[in-house]
């Protein structure tokens, strides 16, 4: 495995929160620094709307980028300019891209995003990249070791982890909160601050920044503790690797140590696969992502608080290691499980993970970011293998420059317009953003939140005119 001694933080401000296949980054920012966290370049661009997205005004009041509503610069180019920088900085030595919260939402865009515009979307987790969510890593402090930040505590009485909130708690001016750049900044020195405090800890979690070191992290810990938040509420196991799944090399198949060993080893085969098959719910099973950020730490170093005694699932899981068969057993369980057959999507923006693009059309991608004139961009548009490849490219040039393009081009571009300002769908939908926007100008008081409210209103109802009189 390649050594990362370099690190890409980046935080996104976007046109919404909701219906994430179909909202848009308007801000990114990015900041470099070598292994002691110490910032070596910055990068922080922006650019308008797309002609089909609507954004809302909830999400402007938050980050108040009401500038880039006549921003000159156009989605594909901010784009493009993303992904030329992160390849440029991570193409020295690979790099650990971290964001807060990203795998949920920011991550998410940029992958989605660079797919739109033609780009690698896995720039983060290949060539030796890995990506690391600082949000997780923040979650498990709050539980190991909550004195270590004066966590605010919320009605429920649970520590607060949203960013602003814990780096407020260090004492870093927030004032600029929800701009890009200002959450790299948080970023950066939040994790300054946990490596200074705890570098056992941070290193073994930088270290599941990619697959084979998550894998190997998983390996060497004899005990592992597991704290599982898919939403509001967390779960902790402590759990012992067994394997990877060979029907999915992104997930490992992990055994819950409170489990009595004799039970679990007894199971048939059909419980196993049962277990195997819902592994979130009461099951001595436990199913990890390799490619994800997770709450993991060694058991024997960090006081997880388990019910069972420590030494008791050490014993348990030095037991496991004495019954190879049957830890294969379960790993072929999973090749007779039935795989999950996911709903196709309708629209193209939502088809990342369906189909990846071909190395042919690849390769024209790289031709065609790299033209100069449209016809050439044009003839590499028609050369595209995908249908989905064409129709984004053909998006490209209109948000570029609609004039010169082939009535047809227009035409279908003008159809997506009017389909994503005047239809449901699974985008947002202008007629209750534009009601969000009329009610939240009740609600708001301030000179500075009625002049965003205003310009978003404007914005909405400038463009359905627009679509009116075309």
């Amino acid at each position: 495995m390649k050594d990362q001694n370099r690190y890409i933080f980046s935080d996104t401000e976007t046109t919404g929160v909701n219906e994430r296949d179909f909202i848009q980054i308007i801000q990114s920012a990015s900041m470099l620094t070598d292994e002691n966290f110490e910032t070596l370049e910055k990068m922080n661009v922006s650019c308008a709307p797309l002609p089909w997205t609507v954004p809302t005004a909830g999400a402007y009041l938050t980050h108040k980028k009401i500038d880039t509503l006549q921003s000159p610069v156009t989605h594909y180019q901010m784009m493009k300019s993303i992904h030329d920088q992160w390849r440029t900085w991570s193409q020295p030595e690979p790099a650990i891209f971290v964001t807060y919260n990203g795998h949920a939402f920011d991550e998410e865009l940029y992958r989605k995003q660079f797919f739109w515009n033609l780009l690698d979307p896995f720039v983060t987790n290949t060539n030796g990249n890995g990506r690391s969510d600082l949000l997780i890593l923040t979650r498990l402090i709050s539980q190991l070791l909550p004195d270590l930040i004066d966590f605010e505590i919320n009605k429920n009485g649970n520590p607060v982890c949203r960013l602003e909130s814990v780096a407020g708690r260090l004492g870093l001016d927030t004032a600029n909160a929800h701009d890009a750049l200002s959450d790299c900044i948080f970023m950066v020195e939040l994790l300054k601050f946990l490596n200074a405090e705890q570098p056992k800890l941070v290193c073994d979690y930088l270290m599941q920044a990619t697959k084979q070191g998550c894998a190997e992290f998983l390996a060497k810990t004899k005990v592992i503790g597991y704290r599982y938040q898919p939403f509001a509420r967390f779960w902790t196991y402590p759990v012992k690797f067994l394997g990877i799944n060979p029907t999915n090399q992104n997930e490992a198949i992990c055994v819950d140590l409170n489990y009595p060993i004799e039970d679990v080893i007894d199971l048939s085969y059909q419980d196993i696969m049962s277990y195997l098959a819902k592994p979130n719910a009461e099951s001595p099973f436990k199913i990890i992502r390799l490619n994800k950020s997770n709450g993991l730490a060694d058991a024997n170093e960090f006081d997880f608080k388990f019910d069972c005694p420590l030494s008791e699932l050490n014993s348990n899981a030095e037991e496991y290691d004495k019954n190879p068969e049957w830890i294969e057993r379960v790993l072929v369980a999973n090749n007779d499980l039935d795989q999950k057959q996911w709903p196709k999507k309708e629209a193209i923006e939502q088809t990342i993970y369906e189909k990846f693009f071909c190395n042919t059309d690849k390769n024209l991608f790289h031709q065609f970011h790299a033209a100069k004139s449209l016809e050439e961009k044009l003839f590499l548009c028609d050369s595209f293998l995908d249908p989905r490849a064409k129709k984004f490219g053909y998006r490209i040039l209109f948000q570029e420059d609609a004039s010169n393009l082939p009535k047809e081009i227009i035409a279908n571009n003008e159809l997506l317009i009017k389909e994503r300002w005047t239809s449901k769908g699974p985008w947002p939908c202008a007629e209750t953003y534009l009601d969000q926007a009329k009610k939240l100008k009740q609600e708001r008081t301030t000179e500075a939140e009625q002049k965003i409210i205003g310009a978003i209103e404007k914005y909405l109802i400038s463009q359905q005119q627009d679509i009116q009189h075309g």
